[in-house]
């Protein structure tokens, strides 16, 4: 299972290719007082917003996906379609050292852009999507979804922070 994982994950990078940054990135001023799981966020976007199915990244996956070392990550829940024909995926990060938020979001950038390139000529209202996407930090705690109703997910992780 493993190793069908491992071969989709490798033929899903060949065909994203690289591109530029995108734009939409926002980071918003730290809360170093905020203290939760990310599995907890990753559980309110994904009861509000309704994703297919999913294959949740380890290390090595990330280090594909993302460009993004596990390593400077306390935790993490990474998730990409099974299926290349959707854009929609979800992350959540959280890093050990708050110095390290501008590796992970130019990371999510680097997967926006790739994304974005992926569906540029393939599927035009999944590149309109992924030209939607959410990211943002908040202290130690980065998001990045594509999903046609990111808004959600922006109120969601916001509302971790107030």
């Amino acid at each position: 299972m493993k190793k069908k994982l491992l071969g989709l994950a490798l033929a899903s990078i060949m065909v994203l290719g690289l591109t530029a940054c995108g734009e939409k990135a926002e980071e918003t001023p730290g809360n170093e007082d905020v203290n939760v799981k990310v599995e907890e966020i990753t559980q309110k976007v994904t009861e509000k917003l309704e994703f297919g199915a999913m294959i949740k990244l380890d290390a090595e996956t990330l280090q594909l996906f993302y460009g993004l070392d596990a390593s400077i990550l306390e935790e993490y829940d990474a998730n990409v379609p099974m299926m290349n024909v959707t854009t929609q995926e979800h992350s959540v990060f959280k890093v050990k050292d708050a110095k390290d938020m501008e590796k992970v979001m130019a990371a999510i950038e680097k997967r926006a852009g790739d994304v974005q390139k992926s569906f540029e000529q393939y599927l035009p209202d999944q590149y309109e999507n992924a030209k939607n996407y959410y990211a943002e930090s908040n202290g130690k705690y980065a998001i990045f979804i594509i999903h046609e109703n990111s808004a959600d997910a922006k109120e969601i992780f916001q509302n971790f922070f107030k």
